[in-house]
């Protein structure tokens, strides 16, 4: 899935990828708060379906709301996939403060951000962390300790550590890893991968 939120046309856009599918299946997207299904629609495999949310509740490290979202796909009408995720609806951008300054910006708004450099270290397993219950510590701690976000270093966490910095509302900055860029086709690389 590529799920894009657009706070300013109150939208969340979705394209469900898929591989080895006829192009007669169709795709089914229903946007649920809670148990209140809020927001459905329909379109192909690859194609973007663009779905209205209306009065959108939005995340921020104060108020970490998401909504669920489950995907069917369905062939002749019948479901023969399903899978569910989730999505929040903020928007991040550098803009201009009430003096002039370029900030960054959440939800159209300036927030200080406040975090430690995390380079995901585990005494137990060096980079690797125990249990996916150890991630949310790692997660509830820093927000206990005041702060609102993490600069992530050296790695990239398991996708379960940021969907606990979605659920528990950690903004994240995501540094590329650093490696050996001492030849051109190194640095290229690491441009690609960037």
């Amino acid at each position: 899935l590529v799920l894009v939120p657009d706070v300013d046309a109150a939208t969340i856009r979705v394209t469900a990828l898929g591989a080895g599918q006829s192009s007669l299946c169709t795709v089914r997207c229903e946007v649920r708060d809670g148990t209140e299904k809020i927001a459905e629609a329909e379109g192909r495999i690859g194609t973007e379906i663009s779905i209205p949310i209306k009065s959108p509740k939005l995340w921020s490290p104060d108020n970490p709301f998401l909504y669920d979202l489950n995907i069917s796909l369905l062939e002749d009408g019948k479901e023969v996939d399903a899978v569910r995720s989730y999505f929040g609806m903020r928007k991040i951008e550098i803009a201009r403060d009430d003096r002039g300054l370029n900030r960054i910006h959440l939800n159209g708004k300036f927030v200080m951000q406040v975090g430690p450099l995390d380079q995901g270290f585990w005494p137990d397993g060096i980079y690797t962390a125990p249990t996916d219950e150890a991630l949310r510590s790692d997660i509830e701690m820093t927000k206990k300790l005041g702060f609102n976000m993490a600069r992530k270093h050296v790695k990239v966490e398991p996708d379960r550590w940021y969907y606990w910095a979605d659920k528990l509302g950690l903004m994240i900055w995501q540094d590329m890893p650093s490696g050996n860029n001492k030849t051109e086709d190194s640095r290229k690389q690491f441009e690609t991968a960037l």
